[in-house]
């Protein structure tokens, strides 16, 4: 897998390559963050594109994009403990606060607030981002599921009554656009374009001869077992 930075006079985009697409991700000048599925062929015969460890830098902040959604960390984590003089206070301030957040999550998850739990879920492990360019049951949408060590990103689109589709896409792209305002998951754009942005700050994983990790190391030598 190769990972590309660029820039051109529209956007910002950073790409991910394998074999057969590209998975884009671009911040357009609207203010939104758009990820989209490119192929050189039909884009519909190969809808997946799949993170491994082989770039674990890569794949770890697809993980904690992953553990945010699912613990639901879009509250605001600033500490401003250090205003107080007294440690007791300080440390009662913060109990409080992750009191406060958790009761916070747990309305989420009760009464499903910014749609939560249609784009998180527990029991398959899946993350389902309709996107925001178009009406839920006319959009494009992409998932992100956890399996084993990698995760499968897997783009889709619908079909109305009619048989037509109303979303934007072509025979070699598959765009998702994640409004950063007037979404229908509200705050939780937040979290893609934090992992963007993380993704702009990588530098030293461009192919051969980046430093490797212990978990990198271990997933390139079960797949040369695998392959021998």
């Amino acid at each position: 897998m190769k990972f590309i930075k660029g820039k051109d006079s529209f956007e910002n985009k950073i790409s991910l390559q394998d074999e057969k697409n590209n998975l884009n991700f671009s911040f357009g000048g609207n203010g939104d963050l758009y990820w989209t599925l490119n192929s050189k062929d039909n884009v519909y015969d190969n809808n997946i594109f799949t993170i491994t460890k082989e770039n674990y830098n890569i794949y770890a902040l697809f993980a904690q994009l992953f553990i945010d959604i699912k613990e639901i960390n879009i509250f605001n984590d600033d500490d401003v403990s250090f205003y107080f003089d007294d440690e007791c206070e300080r440390l009662e301030y913060l109990k409080e606060k992750a009191i406060d957040n958790e009761l916070k999550k747990e309305r989420y998850r009760l009464n499903n607030l910014a749609n939560y739990n249609s784009l998180y879920n527990d029991d398959t492990k899946t993350i389902t981002w309709y996107s925001d360019e178009a009406p839920y049951d006319e959009a494009n949408y992409v998932t992100i599921k956890h399996v084993e060590d990698c995760f499968e990103i897997e783009f889709n689109i619908q079909h109305s009554k009619d048989g037509f589709t109303k979303d934007f896409h072509s025979k070699h792209n598959i765009p998702i656009r994640f409004s950063n305002s007037g979404s229908r998951y509200n705050d939780f754009s937040i979290l893609f374009m934090r992992m963007y942005n993380n993704l702009g700050e990588l530098d030293d994983v461009n192919d051969i001869g980046h430093q490797i990790c212990v978990e990198e190391y271990l997933y390139n030598e079960k797949v040369k077992k695998l392959t021998k």
